[in-house]
C-alpha cells in the first residue's frame, strides 16, 4: 500500500519545543509497517536530523511565499496533485489537516484544540485556517488519533459525531528520561546552572506556554529567600515569542535565567534529570509530556491547573491557580523550602505509566489504516 504523509509539521518538532511526538509515532508506524511505501511531503528544507526508514520517500514541495493563500494553494492543490501522482492509497495528517479536495481516506493526528483558543504551537496563520476548516476536515477524516483521554473529551465535546472516528493514543517517554544518580545531577546542574539548583520550564518560547507569569512568579521567589536558585529555560524562539525575549532582555534577574535552545532528547533529559522541579505552566496542550519526562525522571513538578495535567500528575504534582502569579510564586517557594513535600510527592504513585516508546501508539495508527 502506498500512504501519503503531510509531514510539513515536522521541521518545527523538537524534543524540548514538542517531544518529538509526531516524528516519533511516524517513524515506529513505517519501521512497523515494512511491506507498505510511505511518502513524506515537506513544504520546506528537511532538517539535517530528521532520518527515516528505507520504505520512507522524502517530497519537498516547497511553498510558493509566506501569505496565509500560499498555505492554502500549498494544501488543497500542490499537495493532492503529488499524491495523486504517487499512487497514494491512504493520506495521513500529522498537523491535524487534509487536503479537501482529495478523495483519498485520511486519517489526522490531533494533539488538540488549542488552537480555537489562539493558545496553539502553529503559526498564527496556521491556527486561523485551522479554526475555519476543522470542522470540515473531522467530517471528512475516516480516523482522527489523539494523545490523551483529555484531548478525547475535547474533542468529543466540541464534535461528538466524530465518535466513531476516534483513535486515542497511549503516550511514551524514552528510556533516556531516568533520575540521575549524585554525581550525574552534579554534573548537570554544573552545565545548565552553573552548579547551583534551578527551576525547570520546557518549551518554546510563545504565548501559550505562559512565561510571562514564571518570570514574575521567579522574581518573587528570588526576592522572598534571597537564594542562587536559576530558572533554566528549554526551547526554541518563535516569532509569536519575540515579546517575551525582549522581556527577558530587560528582566531584573535576567543573569539568574539561562536560556537553551535547539536541545536533542538526550540533552533535554540530563536537563530534566538535573532540575530541582519542574514548571509546567502550559495550560490547553492535549499531553502534557514534560510532566512525564519529570515523573520518569523523579523531579517533582509544579504545574497551572489543567484538565491535562490533572490526568498526567494526579496527586502527585503541586497546583497553582492560573490567575494568580502569587499563588504560583508560593508553591515554588513551598516546595523550595520543604524538602519533606518534595519528598513526599515523588513517593506517590503517578495516575499513568507511559510506555517507553510510541510503537504502541503506531501499532493502533496501523490498525486503523486496516
Amino acid at each position: 500500500m502506498q500512504i501519503a504523509v503531510n509531514a510539513a509539521c515536522l521541521r518545527r518538532d523538537m524534543p524540548a519545543d514538542t517531544g518529538q511526538v509526531a516524528t516519533e509515532i511516524i517513524s515506529a508506524l513505517c519501521r512497523q509497517q515494512p511491506e507498505h511505501r510511505f511518502t513524506f511531503y515537506f513544504d520546506g528544507e528537511i532538517p539535517a536530523h530528521l532520518t527515516f526508514p528505507a520504505n520512507v520517500t522524502t517530497v519537498v514541495l516547497p511553498l510558493k511565499g509566506s501569505k496565509r493563500w500560499h498555505r492554502y494553494w500549498w494544501r488543497e492543490w500542490q499537495l493532492p496533485r503529488a499524491i495523486k501522482a504517487g499512487g497514494a492509497q491512504w493520506y495521513i495528517g500529522l498537523d491535524g489537516t487534509l487536503p479537501l479536495r482529495s478523495k483519498i481516506p485520511a486519517l489526522i493526528l490531533l494533539r488538540d484544540l488549542s488552537f480555537l483558543k489562539d493558545a496553539g504551537l502553529q503559526p498564527a496563520r496556521e491556527q486561523d485556517s485551522l479554526k475555519k476548516n476543522i470542522t470540515r476536515y473531522l467530517d471528512k477524516a475516516r480516523q482522527i488519533a489523539v494523545l490523551s483521554a483529555t484531548a478525547k473529551a475535547e474533542l468529543l465535546h466540541y464534535a461528538p459525531g466524530a465518535a466513531n472516528k476516534v483513535v486515542q493514543l497511549e503516550p511514551a517517554v524514552s528510556s533516556t528520561f531516568r533520575p540521575l544518580e549524585w554525581d550525574d545531577r552534579e554534573a548537570a546542574k554544573k552545565a545548565w546552572s552553573g552548579g547551583v539548583e534551578y527551576f525547570l520550564v520546557t518549551g518554546s518560547i510563545h504565548p501559550r506556554n505562559n512565561l510571562m507569569p514564571v518570570f514574575k512568579a521567579f522574581s518573587a521567589l528570588k526576592k522572598r529567600q534571597r537564594t542562587n536558585l536559576k530558572l533554566v529555560l528549554a526551547g526554541s524562539q518563535t516569532p509569536a515569542g519575540s515579546e517575551i525575549a525582549k522581556a527577558l532582555e530587560s528582566y531584573k534577574f535576567r543573569h539568574d535565567v539561562v536560556w537553551k535552545e535547539q536541545l536533542t532528547m538526550d540533552e533535554l533529559a540530563a536537563a530534566i534529570g538535573g532540575a530541582y522541579a519542574l514548571i509546567y505552566p502550559t495550560r490547553f496542550d492535549g499531553l502534557p509530556l514534560p510532566l512525564y519526562m519529570a515523573q520518569q525522571c523523579k523531579v517533582p513538578v509544579i504545574a497551572m491547573e489543567s484538565l491535562a495535567a490533572r490526568e498526567a500528575g494526579g496527586e502527585t504534582v503541586l497546583y497553582t491557580d492560573p490567575a494568580s502569579v502569587d499563588d504560583l510564586a508560593d508553591k515554588m517557594s513551598l516546595l523550595y523550602k520543604d524538602e519533606q513535600l518534595r519528598s513526599r510527592l515523588l513517593a506517590m504513585e503517578p495516575p499513568v505509566r507511559p510506555g517507553n516508546s510510541w510503537d504502541a501508539a503506531a501499532a493502533a495508527l496501523g490498525n486503523a489504516l486496516k
